[in-house]
């Protein structure tokens, strides 16, 4: 796989958990921040990024009690929560920027109740 998935996630911090430590990267979203999060090493890693900025910050915390309790809690402030699947050996700052441009195409933010949802409807049915 050389590519990323990008689905959805319900903003639950357990679910939240169970992808991360699957290896998944999970995307919390809040109006123009983004703040990816990733367990490697035995670690969780936050990266963020406010859109429009040319850089974005880091953080690491040991996998414990404390750093679970806060990704439960981003859970809960966040807008909306997306699950990335990815290649491993592909480059983490590649992944995260595909991944925002995805969700910037998807639910680019100006509609903001109903950007967590996607209509399928038929180009025919608008008429």
């Amino acid at each position: 796989m050389e590519n990323i998935n990008l689905d959805l996630l319900p903003k639950e911090g357990a679910r939240m958990l169970e992808e991360i430590a699957k290896g998944n990267m999970v995307v919390a979203r809040s109006a123009s921040d983004f703040l990816y999060i990733i367990e490697f090493d035995n670690m969780i890693h936050m990266f963020s990024h406010r859109i429009g900025a040319p850089g974005g910050g880091q953080k690491q915390f040991q996998k414990d009690e404390k750093s679970t309790t806060m990704v439960r809690k981003i859970a809960d402030l966040a807008d909306a929560a997306y699950i990335v699947d990815f290649d491993k050996n592909m480059n983490l700052y590649s992944v995260m920027f595909t991944a925002e441009q995805a969700i910037l195409d998807m639910f680019p933010g100006e509609d903001r109740d109903n950007d967590g949802v996607v209509d399928f409807m038929a180009a025919a049915q608008e008429e």
